[in-house]
């Protein structure tokens, strides 16, 4: 006898990001997927391992996107097939045992073991649990996931529901109705492509040639990127806000304009193009903010570089030529590429991370447990990347390959654009031409470098 085949629950189109990742994933598929990450919380309290499990299945059997398949149909179209049911993959650990100098250690091994396993993008789910005992009152739970399956947004809203079901017993009723993330693909199928590429065409209308600071990058393998860590001071951050509340600015679209004119410096050129990460949850859906799935689209900012212009007006006209692309934010970046006319347009990001965390919300759903700490460990394929996350100290990682962009390079950034902010605060008047760069000995009091993928907070439960 053979096993029954898996039952089929929905076949699905891919968003334009999944479509993006997919690609990556089997451009080169012996080199490692950056698109696995890992998301770690550490609990304190006495924990029921059965219990948790529980949970983790309801979790999987909650949300159908998460049992996705990704496959190729035979007319090459990459579709999802969702499974009505799958095994959820569980582990448990015990470190107890060691000295409790070596339980950290041997844990850092074990995320970097599980790191480097890839996922099978045609075996679902692509996610696996693994809970390790450091003692009898403190745990920590990984779930290691590819970041087909959902954003950072969605990070949150899982965490908290996971802790629902486990002081529930893993019983489903306890929770509100999902609104599924197939909802969310039938409203991206009812946009008007069309007018989204007239609009892209228009705002690339000129453009040269693409903004490349590692020109080379492309035909070599991706790997995991090292790190540089910046948290401003809370002045610095508090003094960064204000200015640009001051002049009507996001400092999300002041970081857009900053990076720009570093870009122009790294490229010598005057009209650049950066890439940038958007949330891709727009409110004409209703319930998207507390859905689950990749909604982020990635999409060019270009910035053209006069170098008399004064520093806050081009910021000003940066947000204001973004604003107006805000209603066709959904087209895919293939899909603006071909209306541009190029083949790529850019191989740096930013990422501005704001979404809602409900910290009380995964702190009442715990039964006798303190979440104290939880952290992601994620990736791109650019070679060089700024996530900036807020806080009373904006968080500034500066994500780079060490292949094509070594520490030293990377470190340069770190400084040029410290010193372009402190330029923003202090000068926002002055004209682009003449804004201030680092001395070399100077160095950003609080960057640190990591090896590995440096961890982000999305939330802090006591």
């Amino acid at each position: 006898m053979t096993a029954a085949r898996p039952a089929v629950a929905d076949v699905l189109p891919l968003s334009p990001t999944q479509e993006g990742m997919v690609f990556h994933a089997r451009y080169d598929d012996r080199a490692p997927d950056v698109y696995t990450g890992q998301l770690v919380a550490r609990l304190e309290g006495p924990l029921d391992a059965d219990r948790m499990r529980a949970a983790a299945e309801a979790l999987v059997a909650r949300h159908a996107n998460l049992r996705a398949a990704f496959r190729t149909q035979r007319s090459g179209r990459p579709v999802q097939v969702v499974r009505t049911e799958v095994r959820t993959p569980w582990r448990t650990s015990d470190l107890s045992a060691l000295p409790r100098p070596e339980r950290e250690d041997a844990f850092e091994r074990l995320l970097a073991a599980d790191l480097g396993t890839p996922f099978d993008l045609a075996r679902p789910p692509l996610l696996r649990f693994h809970l390790v005992a450091f003692g009898a009152r403190d745990h920590r739970l990984v779930l290691s996931s590819h970041h087909l399956l959902w954003d950072g947004w969605s990070a949150p809203i899982l965490v908290r529901e996971l802790f629902q079901l486990y002081t529930s017993g893993g019983d489903p009723a306890a929770l509100p109705r999902v609104r599924p993330y197939r909802d969310y693909l039938a409203w991206l199928a009812r946009q008007d492509r069309d007018a989204a590429r007239r609009a892209w065409a228009d705002a690339l209308t000129g453009l040269d040639g693409p903004s490349l600071v590692a020109p080379a990058a492309r035909d070599l393998p991706a790997g995991r990127p090292e790190r540089l860590v910046t948290r401003l001071t809370e002045e610095t951050t508090a003094a960064l806000t204000a200015a640009a509340r001051a002049r009507g600015l996001t400092v999300s679209s002041v970081l857009q304009g900053l990076w720009a004119i570093l870009l122009g410096r790294l490229t010598g050129r005057t009209d650049v193009v950066l890439g940038a990460t958007v949330s891709g949850r727009d409110a004409d859906l209703p319930g998207i903010e507390s859905m689950v799935g990749l909604f982020i689209n990635t999409l060019p900012v270009r910035v053209r570089l006069h170098p008399g212009e004064p520093l806050a007006d081009l910021l000003t006209r940066v947000q204001g030529e973004q604003s107006a692309l805000l209603d066709h934010r959904h087209l895919g970046l293939a899909d603006i590429q071909r209306a541009a006319g190029h083949g790529v347009l850019f191989d740096t990001l930013l990422v501005f991370e704001s979404y809602p965390i409900d910290d009380d919300g995964i702190a009442r759903a715990l039964d006798g447990l303190r979440m104290t700490d939880v952290s992601v460990r994620d990736a791109t394929h650019y070679p060089l990347a700024l996530t900036a996350l807020p806080g009373p100290r904006l968080t500034l990682t500066l994500s780079h390959r060490p292949g094509v962009v070594d520490t030293a390079a990377a470190t340069s950034v770190a400084r040029q654009l410290g010193a372009l902010i402190d330029d923003f605060v202090r000068h926002p008047e002055r004209p682009v031409a003449r804004l201030g760069t680092p001395r070399r000995s100077d160095t950003p009091p609080a960057t640190r470098a990591a090896s590995h993928p440096a961890d982000r907070e999305i939330g802090r439960a006591t």
